[in-house]
């Protein structure tokens, strides 16, 4: 029988709203100002029995999510359940009925529940602000508070997610590239803003140095062409994060910079993306 892993964790847990009202949500909505009833939206029987319609898929969609997070998480902790008990060794009664529960699935005879992919549960909020968002416009009683929440339940979501894009700036005079998937070396092709005296001792957050660098030909064309082989990467049939590695001589202004703008960039599309600037906060290397 294999053996489970032997460090307990704890699932991820998620909470899935469906078409109700929270005081937290009404609260959040009356400070916004979105529970004011607007009698100046008028619906059809129509809109109204589409509007039902809708409502009633995303609540079959989230008792499916919360159903398999459900079964997902219970398997979670009876392998952390049975590494615990194996560790510890003086439990040999529960131990043996945790380890015969466990072999229900190791052996095949019921299934390992998947995880639920983050993706799926980001796309289900994300459709929850679309038609709730539709909702409110049209003039629904509550969908303004039901927006609200669905909105803070996707922020929530795409701040547990992993990041789509990690992007990493480094010099190449302080160490070699980090392992990336993709690395970009902008120290031969594009002029190096540290023979500037004014922004020799600056980096790139500052925008003096940011408006440097991408006035620079060729600059903005890469940054493009960057997010298209990212792009590619993501398209691939092993899904994952993407590491990007920008490197340039000190690692404080033009990789910089071109990570800064990367992840500016993929913040405003809606796209995880993390960042770290590798080697900015040491000296200027003196050339």
């Amino acid at each position: 029988m294999p053996r489970a892993p032997r460090t307990p964790r704890t699932p991820t847990a998620h909470t899935l709203h469906i078409f109700r009202i929270t005081d937290q949500g009404r609260a959040a909505a009356e400070s916004a100002g979105t529970t004011k009833e607007d009698t100046s939206a008028m619906t059809t029987p129509e809109q109204t029995l589409a509007a039902y319609r809708e409502i009633a898929d995303i609540q079959r969609e989230s008792d499916r999510l919360h159903a398999a997070l459900m079964r997902r998480t219970a398997y979670e902790e009876l392998t952390a359940r049975y590494a615990h008990l194996e560790e510890d060794g003086t439990k040999a009664r529960e131990f043996k009925e945790v380890r015969e529960e466990l072999a229900e699935y190791t052996e095949g005879r019921r299934e390992v529940p998947p995880p639920v992919d983050s993706a799926e549960l980001i796309a289900h909020h994300r459709r929850k602000v679309d038609v709730y968002g539709r909702h409110a416009e049209a003039g629904f009683e509550g969908a303004a508070e039901a927006l609200v929440e669905a909105e803070a339940q996707l922020a929530a979501e795409l701040d547990r997610a992993p990041a789509a894009v990690e992007l990493i700036s480094f010099g190449y005079l302080h160490s070699l590239a980090p392992e990336a998937d993709l690395v970009i070396d902008m120290r031969r092709h594009f002029r190096d803003p540290h023979v500037t005296p004014g922004l020799r001792e600056l980096t790139a957050d500052h925008e003096l140095v940011m408006r440097a660098v991408f006035d620079t030909d060729g600059v903005p064309e890469l940054a493009v062409a960057i997010r298209a082989a990212v792009d590619a990467f993501r398209a691939g049939p092993s899904a994952g994060t993407v590491r990007v590695a920008v490197g340039c001589a000190g690692g404080r202004h033009r990789s910089a910079a071109m990570v800064n703008y990367l992840e500016m960039q993929y913040r405003g599309d809606g796209i995880k993306a993390s960042k770290e600037h590798r080697d900015i906060h040491l000296p200027v290397v003196n050339r």
